[in-house]
């Protein structure tokens, strides 16, 4: 044959191989699980069997018969990967435009409907990310093959293989990125230290002082934007992993570039891994240290990276800055370190700022607070890390870090085998709830399950409702300079003693931005409290839920941006003629405008652009927050509502694996 011959006989093959392709569709749609299946499961188990036989059987004969005609097969053109990520990105589409607003055209639609719409587009968004998480990660996403190479003499191995069935088997997606934490953390040998604390609490300073080198980028603003992991290396370099797939390496000198707020803004460049490789003789025996983002920091999600760090911490140390009082933030820190099972060491930094008593004094009430708050009694150990008080935090470090040094490997097996054992427990409860071994009575009420899991939904699009309100109030205040000089100038009109014009604008425009900062801020307290409110009237129906933290989202609504406005050279006085009141005041507000317009403005809208940042962060880490606890819960009650319609050797597999979990952990 010729080679247009050829050709002809490879399309032919090909389109005979298409066709065959779509009875295996067919043949896998009837056993598909989609709410919108498009053929009825009509064919038997054997039909299945003998077409999928016969099927593989002509596609033999006919790559037989092409090779012996000298027609060559050639390579497929497209990438499977890249033909995945494409489709997910349409899917995504397809998501967006369930939103409200693309029903308007429809017919008018209730505000109830519109916010649970929003919350079932933020609710698919976060299953789509999660999809796009585990491709990122290629072989790595293979935990089997992992779990097979860990060293053949560790003891939790056997552990790690049960929870990985337990995960796929039973579909427990829920616990698949905790265990990706267990399996990285059984991967390595060295012990993780992190440093948590609120923005400027002094993270960056003790890291640079432990270490002895200034490694760490030291200011008052937020600079970390996710964690940086300081690990031994024979050269001083960085290694930046961005979201794209692409590994930036460099020395430290541009290591702003990826972990400052100001070259960095909001993560901007997607580093979703940052490691900073050090010559120091602290970290040879394989200790890492950690800089986290601080829980407070203006860099979007940074709470949110900080509190996903967890997992993979071995020893956590939390800073409260003399100067600024322990709080709630710095107390839910602590509170979820003894959650996840992880030692604690609190540090009270910045002890040079404070007298001996004072600082006696204040060690005293982070020492109570943290009893109240935990029930147990913590160490709270003062340290600074200026030149002349070297002694504090060297006798810190030779009391608490440096005996890790030597035994670091056996603090590594002992943090694993904590890790495991809680993530086996909630492993086991989540397969016991779905058993029916622990059903609170009523649980399983079809009305509360379907109203619990509404509750989550429409919690979530009134997160997306928020954001669209309060951005629209920040957009009104940068707008508010001209209410503050209305206001000054009635006051002033009205005042019977002589008044510093520069002190009542100075007032009014700080009242003005106050109130409209506070409404804005009440918004968002409400939403958390909504928020909390949708999670824990879902957790009271599942059984093994985690306990949840009393106030943990409201915490995240705090610290508003503080509003600055100079106005001294403003001198106007009260018109001496014989005004009317409205009058003086007329004249006053052209003065005023014309003294300090430009500069109110400006100010004005400083403070909005701030606003609007702050809103965007708080609302980004109370969603992150509350997605990472509301979609493990939403995947229990979704196997609530299914539980009678679990199949027998469904129930059989679960079954056995929860008894190998419950034999391994003994």
């Amino acid at each position: 044959m010729n080679e247009a011959q050829r050709r002809r006989l490879l399309a032919g093959a090909r389109h005979a191989d298409k066709l065959l392709g779509e009875i295996e569709q067919i043949l896998r749609a009837a056993e598909s699980k989609s709410p919108f299946p498009k053929y009825r499961p009509d064919v038997a188990p054997h039909q299945a069997r003998l077409l999928e036989s016969q099927i593989a059987r002509f596609r033999s004969h006919l790559s037989r018969a092409l090779a012996a005609a000298g027609v060559r097969q050639e390579r497929p053109p497209f990438s499977a990967l890249d033909a995945v990520r494409v489709t997910l990105a349409f899917v995504r589409i397809a998501v967006q435009e369930m939103a409200p607003e693309h029903l308007r055209g429809y017919g008018a639609l209730p505000e109830a409907a519109a916010t649970e719409l929003r919350g079932l587009a933020s609710e698919l968004e976060g299953v789509l990310s999660s999809i796009d998480r585990s491709l990122a990660l290629g072989a790595q996403a293979d935990l089997a093959a992992r779990i097979d190479r860990l060293d053949p003499a560790l003891e939790e191995k056997r552990l790690l293989r049960i929870l990985d069935r337990a995960v796929t088997e039973c579909e427990l997606a829920e616990f698949r990125a905790p265990l990706l934490h267990l399996v990285e953390r059984a991967e390595s040998r060295q012990f993780e230290i992190a440093v948590f604390g609120r923005v400027s609490s002094g993270k960056s300073s003790l890291l640079n002082s432990i270490l002895g080198v200034p490694v760490l980028p030291v200011g008052v603003n937020p600079i970390t934007t996710v964690p940086v992991r300081l690990v031994h290396g024979e050269q001083s370099r960085f290694e930046a992993t961005l979201s794209s797939g692409q590994v930036v390496e460099g020395d430290l000198g541009r290591l702003e570039e990826y972990a400052s707020e100001e070259r960095n803004p909001g993560n901007e460049l997607g580093v979703i891994r940052l490691v900073v490789k050090l010559p120091s003789p602290r970290l040879a025996a394989g200790l890492v240290f950690v800089d986290t983002p601080g829980l407070g920091a203006l860099a979007t999600a940074g709470a949110a990276e900080t509190l996903s760090y967890l997992p993979r911490c071995d020893l956590g140390i939390v800073l409260v800055s003399v100067a600024t009082p322990i709080n709630e933030e710095d107390l839910a820190t602590l509170e979820s370190l003894v959650h996840a099972a992880i030692p604690v060491l609190v540090v009270l930094s910045k002890a040079d700022l404070a007298p001996s008593e004072e600082l006696e004094k204040a060690l005293a009430y982070t020492r109570k607070q943290i009893e109240a708050r935990l029930g147990r009694i913590v160490d709270v150990a003062p340290l600074s890390t200026r030149p002349g008080h070297e002694a504090l935090l060297e006798k810190w470090f030779d009391q608490h870090l440096a005996p890790l040094e030597g035994r670091h490997q056996e603090l590594v097996r002992d943090s694993l085998r904590r890790k495991a054992g809680v993530l086996a427990e909630r492993v086991a409860a989540a397969l016991a709830a779905i058993l029916g071994e622990e059903t609170p009575a009523g649980t399983y009420d079809p009305q509360k399950l379907e109203r619990a899991e509404r509750g989550l939904r429409e919690a979530a699009g009134r997160i997306d409702e928020e954001r669209r309100r309060c951005l629209e109030a920040t957009d009104r205040l940068r707008r508010l300079a001209s209410e503050a000089i209305e206001r000054a100038a009635r006051q002033l009109a009205s005042s019977e003693t002589a008044v510093e014009a520069s002190v009542v604008l100075a007032q009014a425009a700080g009242s003005v931005a106050a109130e409209a900062a506070s409404d804005i801020a009440q918004r968002l307290r409400r939403l958390a409290e909504e928020l909390e409110s949708a999670r824990r009237d879902a957790a009271d129906l599942v059984a093994n839920a985690q306990r949840l933290e009393e106030g943990s989202l409201e915490e995240l609504v705090r610290e508003l941006p503080r509003w600055e406005l100079t106005l001294a050279d403003v001198q106007i006085r009260r018109p001496r003629l014989a005004f009317s009141q409205a009058m003086a005041k007329a004249w006053l507000e052209r003065r005023l405008r014309l003294e300090a317009g430009e500069r109110l403005e400006a100010a004005f809208n400083l403070y909005g652009r701030a606003l609007e940042r702050w809103v965007r962060e708080r609302l980004a880490d109370l969603q992150d927050r509350f997605e990472a606890e509301a979609d493990s819960l939403r995947a229990q009650l979704a196997r609530l509502e299914t539980r009678g319609a679990l199949p027998a050797e469904q129930r059989q597999k679960m079954e056995r694996i929860l008894k190998e979990l419950d034999a391994a952990r003994l």
